[in-house]
């Protein structure tokens, strides 16, 4: 199977841009939904699964994780770890495509994009290509080594601290995050939707790469009828789809909340970096790297994390300017629920439907100002710029 690697890996960059379709796809019949119900309030909201776009996206979201999975036949978990990071590219494509967000391809967008192509294929190069099946008491023997320890405390600890993370901003705001003044914390509570769906994802790498290897190696060893009487393998796969399900909960839920940018970028490097340290760590992969490989691997690995967050950012700064584009223009209606924005709240009438008075867009920018000293709008205006110039309107 070694041999067939690339034919591994061809496979998971195809999941990832099923995936990235997907999320889009619900995230754009979401945010129509609701467009619906702001420009007519007697218009009342359909469930998820009432609307069309939402049940194709969530569907082509599952059977595209299910396909990728068949690529941990043919390569090495540490090989298709890094592929991960493709998810947030054809993120960033489809939602350029789908939902009308920015993306400049002769810009620092397209940039960014070339180093993560440039960083993951570093790490494909690098990364040992074997791959091994393991029968029930070899893999036994796996569970009790150091590194399978590590890589439990390591992936528990994330998720149970981020969950706890979470569960304390929404206590603090009791349950209603559009009350939430500061920024940062804000943006963390956003972010944690999908890092915690991100490590899921992680795990669940690891577990199909563990069920699979157990297969082969059961069967190997005695047949299928050592492969259906296997404990080992059944309390695996059990455990598989408990953290499967969990992942595909929190990732939708992240994407009813905010943009698809921000659960998809978190998601994208979390679960990279945890099914990175699943092959090293549990596999044992660390044994199989030379002193070129390793240096080729964590530099690839290091670049193409950071371009995706270079590219993180470049989005969401996007979505600030074109918020903020909308305060200065002063036509588009808001709901205070419509009204937050990444920690920023309009000043409006609670739950009352409202278009924003000059009076109001000066002090809303004032606002601004002290959270961010300067945004640069599509217009390439300052703050201080546009607030004078709405002052001597």
């Amino acid at each position: 199977m070694s041999s067939l690697w690339p034919l591994g890996v061809a496979i998971y960059i195809s999941g990832t841009l099923g995936e990235a379709l997907g999320a889009n796809l619900q995230r754009k019949s979401l945010t129509d939904e609701q467009g619906l119900h702001e420009a007519d309030s007697e218009y009342i909201q359909r469930g998820k699964f009432r609307q069309p776009r939402w049940v194709i996206g969530f569907w082509l979201f599952v059977f595209a994780g299910i396909f990728m999975s068949a690529s941990l036949f043919f390569a090495s978990q540490t090989v298709l770890a890094p592929m991960q990071l493709f998810l947030f590219v054809f993120n960033s494509i489809f939602a350029n495509w789908i939902n009308k967000e920015i993306f400049r391809w002769l810009g620092w967008d397209g940039i960014a994009l070339v180093f993560v192509v440039v960083g993951v294929t570093m790490s494909m190069i690098s990364a040992p290509k074997h791959t091994e099946s393991y029968n029930n008491e070899e893999l036994l023997w796996l569970l009790r080594q150091p590194g399978f320890i590590a890589f439990c405390v390591f992936a528990g600890t994330f998720i149970i601290a981020m969950l706890l993370i979470k569960r304390r901003i929404l206590a603090s705001c009791n349950n209603d995050p559009r009350t939430i003044r500061r920024p940062w914390v804000r943006t963390v509570l956003n972010m944690s939707y999908g890092a915690v769906a991100g490590a899921f994802g992680g795990v669940n790498v690891t577990l199909t790469k563990t069920v699979f290897s157990l297969i082969v190696g059961q069967y190997d060893h005695d047949g299928i009828v050592a492969v259906l009487s296997s404990a080992v393998l059944w309390v695996v796969s059990i455990v598989l789809i408990g953290t499967w399900c969990a992942q595909l909960f929190v990732t939708v839920s992240g994407l009813e909340v905010t943009s698809a940018i921000i659960v998809i970028s978190a998601h994208s490097v979390v679960e990279e970096v945890t099914a990175t340290s699943g092959g090293i760590l549990y596999f044992q992969d660390y044994l199989q790297f030379e002193t070129w490989s390793w240096f080729v691997f964590l530099s690839g690995n290091l670049i193409a994390i950071v371009s995706v967050v270079a590219l993180s950012h470049l989005r969401l700064k996007d979505i600030k300017a074109k918020e903020f584009e909308h305060i200065i223009n002063g036509t588009t209606k808001v709901t205070r629920e419509r009204a937050v924005s990444d920690g920023f709240l309009l000043l409006c009438n609670d739950g009352q439907e409202t278009t924003d008075t000059q009076d109001d867009t000066i002090a809303t920018l004032e606002l601004m100002v002290k959270n961010s000293h300067e945004v640069d709008l599509e217009r390439g205006e300052s703050l201080d710029a546009n607030r004078r110039r709405i002052q001597t309107a």
